[in-house]
């Protein structure tokens, strides 16, 4: 006999019941059947006229949530399951005054049952903090104090620092500075904030420094309430085990009806019985699902977090990867790639002199990275205010020049004008970088190249997934030249790449590929993403993806690295492979015994003993992640699998591959914004 439901015979599942406990109360699973089965071995000796009534009630207690349960399926359901077979087996058992069988099942199905509620709250006491409980300087009533974060009041006014992680939700009193707040919004790596500007806990101030007025501490944060969120939800059973369950519901009837005959034919009890130990069913409801929650979990702890058992499931099947490219496979953030002079007067030094000292004070990401790479150089910056400055470029005052950089359409605001054909045709542009011009005094002295770096590990992942049989897709709503340098570096290629796409775009591609796919799988991390995610198979995104991204990705990459998507796919096709020996090692006991009762008359002890210890033994097996060690990512050895230097021999510059509307013979799909 197997049981899958708590003990107490409640109406709650399995994985909700264990979600809710933080220990195992095992004196309470197994004080009635350790009794019964005690009893049963004791009473037999005796051969006391009471004992066998004595033991029967203590039986009977033990059976008391299985037959509540029974009832309980047949009046909300109105069919029977495979609990129907167990309590029948048992009461005719215990009626006829054979109880040393069924207590034994009963033990046998509860240490089976323990096992996996014990897998289902393995690491649920794993919980990350985002805000380090250190001391802060703040202004409360007037008086300044050092506290400790969880100390914090809302109204106290915090000094940050450069460094400093923010320790609650605020408003910007005093100052200004560079927030990196990718943790919470994605998106650009570096924002700037100052007086009226809202801010997040967990975030971090880079540069500047600012008085925050806490609004919103501890759980109220939006931090935390996005916690909540992202933990891990409750396991959601596979499509095969509910298959395998629903095949053995459906065995309930046939095999009372089997039962029925072979007492008809044999006038045999023992034999008659046999049939209604075809409860596979229940089997598969304990074992099924514990490869599967000990995966979870051994995902989780190696910094993977998949949402469901579903999730893992189709995860196994996939065959087909789709990726967005910034944020994705490239960073978020920007850095500068190389910088070219047009006069031979001046050098780059001098060049890096002039933007870097214009851009000094100026706290958008551009700059931020402009100034790190002068610095990096060496090049000694002089203090400028900006006059004016954007996203698109700044305007200083530099040791009394006018110093203006930025793109080509800034520096035409400012009636700069820059030749066209060196912007469209140039090397820099193919490269997948962007131009930021430098004038002097209205004079172009030359430009400087930034890009989206590629990861680190996007190579060494295309490769892995390469060589796991899983085809890689480039989708984008970057230019064609953007998209086309990134794949070529990556090795993806062309026929896989798709560029200049709408959400919309994105959907109606990843319609195509799942047609030709078993399973697909998105990755991306911004809102833009959210359409084309919900409409994969498996939707994955990253700890420090936006919000929406987040919250639709079936699996979170919580180290917000590309590795952990191989190793999450051969985490998946190992519990896979784990639920499908389970699968058959329950249902041949099974066949076994019923097959050893009916023509061999198989003994009831040794039948329990085969058909539980088998359940017993699965769920064993599938305790296997749990020791499998932490992940071993491959190294990284090359952050691209070609020399982008191969990009400026390919006639891109003369014939663009067409965009995503091109590849659908002009059909624009669905309309949306980019």
């Amino acid at each position: 006999m197997n049981a899958r439901a708590p003990a107490q015979g409640t109406s709650a599942t399995w994985g909700e019941t264990a979600a809710a406990q933080h220990r195992i109360d095992y004196g309470e699973r197994f004080k009635y059947p350790a009794l019964a089965l005690g009893a049963s071995v004791v009473a037999a000796p005796l051969e006391l006229p009471f004992a066998p009534a004595v033991v029967g009630i203590i039986l009977a207690r033990a059976a008391f949530p299985l037959w509540k349960r029974t009832l309980a399926n047949l009046k909300k359901t109105g069919r029977p399951n495979a609990d129907l077979l167990d309590s029948l087996w048992v009461l005719v058992h215990g009626a006829t005054g054979e109880t040393f069988a069924p207590a034994l099942a009963i033990c046998l199905t509860e240490t089976a049952r323990v096992l996996r509620d014990l897998t289902a709250i393995t690491g649920e006491r794993r919980k990350p903090d985002m805000v380090p409980n250190r001391q802060y300087w703040i202004e409360r009533k007037g008086r300044r104090r050092l506290v400790l974060a969880k100390d914090l009041r809302k109204d106290d006014h915090v000094f940050l620092g450069p460094g400093d992680r923010v320790p609650g939700d605020g408003i910007v009193v005093g100052g200004d500075g560079l927030i990196d707040e990718h943790d919470l919004l994605g998106g650009a790596r570096l924002v700037p904030r100052t007086v009226s500007d809202e801010v997040y806990a967990a975030s971090l101030l880079t540069q500047g420094r600012l008085v925050v007025a806490m609004r919103r501490l501890g759980a109220q944060t939006r931090m935390a309430q996005m916690a909540e969120t992202v933990k891990e939800r409750p396991w959601k059973e596979t499509r095969i085990s509910n298959y395998m369950e629903e095949i053995g519901n459906r065995a309930v009837l046939p095999a009372i009806g089997a039962s029925a005959l072979v007492f008809a034919a044999t006038a045999s009890l023992p034999r008659a019985m046999a049939p209604l130990q075809l409860d596979f069913a229940q089997g598969i409801g304990i074992s099924a699902p514990v490869p599967v929650l000990a995966s979870l979990h051994h995902a989780a702890q190696n910094r993977i977090l998949v949402r469901s058992g579903h999730a893992l499931e189709q995860l196994a099947k996939v065959d087909a990867v789709v990726f967005d490219k910034t944020g994705t496979l490239t960073e978020r953030g920007v850095e500068v790639g190389s910088v070219e002079t047009s006069l031979s007067s001046v050098s780059e030094d001098e060049l890096l002199y002039w933007a870097a000292s214009a851009s000094r004070y100026v706290l958008l990401p551009f700059s931020a990275a402009l100034v790190a790479y002068a610095e990096g150089r060496g090049v000694a910056l002089t203090a400028s205010d900006p006059l004016d400055y954007s996203d698109s470029g700044v305007v200083s005052q530099v040791d009394g020049y006018e110093i203006i950089v930025g793109t080509h359409q800034f520096l035409a605001s400012h009636g700069i004008p820059v030749d066209a054909e060196y912007h469209r045709r140039h090397d820099g542009v193919i490269l997948n970088r962007s131009i930021r011009y430098v004038a002097r005094n209205r004079e172009v002295l030359g430009a400087i190249f930034v890009t989206n770096a590629l990861r680190r590990e996007s190579a060494v992942t295309i490769e892995t997934l390469r060589r796991m049989g899983i085809s890689c897709y480039l989708l984008t709503g970057d230019t064609s030249k953007s998209a086309n340098a990134v794949a070529y570096q990556l090795g993806i290629r062309p026929g896989c790449t798709f560029a200049e796409a709408s959400p919309w775009h994105k959907v109606e591609v990843l319609g195509r590929l799942r047609r030709k796919h078993k399973a697909v799988a998105y990755v991306g991390d911004g809102i833009n993403d959210a359409p084309a995610m919900s409409h994969a198979d498996v939707a994955v995104s990253f700890q420090q993806a936006t919000d929406l991204a987040r919250e639709t990705a079936d699996v979170v990459l919580l180290d917000d690295g590309l590795q952990g998507l191989c190793y999450g796919i051969e985490t998946a096709r190992e519990a896979m492979r784990l639920v499908h020996q389970n699968i058959v090692a329950v249902t041949a006991a099974n066949i076994a015994v019923v097959a050893g009762g009916v023509f061999f008359n198989l003994g009831t002890v040794s039948a329990v003993v085969v058909n539980n210890g088998a359940a017993l033994l699965a769920c064993l097996n599938g305790m296997r992640p749990l020791y499998s060690g932490e992940r071993r990512d491959p190294e990284i050895r090359r952050t691209t699998l070609r020399d982008d230097e191969g990009l400026l021999g390919i006639p891109w510059r003369k014939r663009g591959r067409p965009g995503v509307a091109g590849a659908f013979g002009g059909h624009a799909g669905h309309p949306g914004p980019a």
